[in-house]
Formats: C-alpha cells, structure tokens, sequence
C-alpha cells in the first residue's frame, strides 16, 4: 500500500515538474519570438562545443565553424578575413550534443 502511494507522489512530481518545465520554454520562446528569433529549430547538432544550455531545455551553440551542421537553419558570416568562418544562431530544443573533436 505504501509503495502505491509513493510511485503516485513521484509520478505527480514528474508531471508536476514538466509542466513547469514546459511553461518557462513556452515563455523563452514568446521571448526570442519577440526579438526576431521566430522559432525554435527541432534538429540536433551532430556537436558543440562551446555551450550555452538553460534549465528550460533550450540552448543554442556559439562555435565558429568553417562550415555549418546541415541541421542549422540560420548560419550566418562571423569572420571574413583570412579565413571565412561561420556560426549557426539557432536556438534548439533538448541537450547539447557532445563536444567537436578537433582535426
């Protein structure tokens, strides 16, 4: 009977938890929304090393590449000279992907 009652409680914490979770990506969302970012990319970068992840599941990666991960949908120039070089300024939903190996 006891161990009834517990699984109940977790079980609502988890939802519970969630929930919350879901309002405050819900909010960053209608944030990023209102600073241009219009939407949230659903894909996964294959890595990422320099992180910027925030406890409402979104994150977005601050690497420059010489090239962008085929996921990203908004890659834009941030070097010229000598080099090309790029970053992709999508927020994405979930966890970073591992760190980049370096060649």
């Amino acid at each position: 009977m006891k161990s009834s009652r517990l699984l109940v409680i977790l079980v609502l914490q988890a939802v519970l938890v969630m929930g919350i979770f879901a309002a405050v990506a819900k909010e960053n969302a209608a944030v990023g929304e209102s600073k241009g970012n219009m939407e949230t990319n659903g894909g996964k970068l294959g890595c990422c090393t320099n992180c910027n992840f925030s406890f409402s599941g979104l994150y977005t990666c601050d690497d420059i590449v010489s090239k962008c991960d085929p996921v990203c949908k908004a890659c834009k120039v941030v070097k010229k000279y000598p080099v090309k070089q790029f970053q992709c300024t999508d927020t994405f939903l979930g966890i970073c992907g591992p760190p980049c190996k370096k060649n």
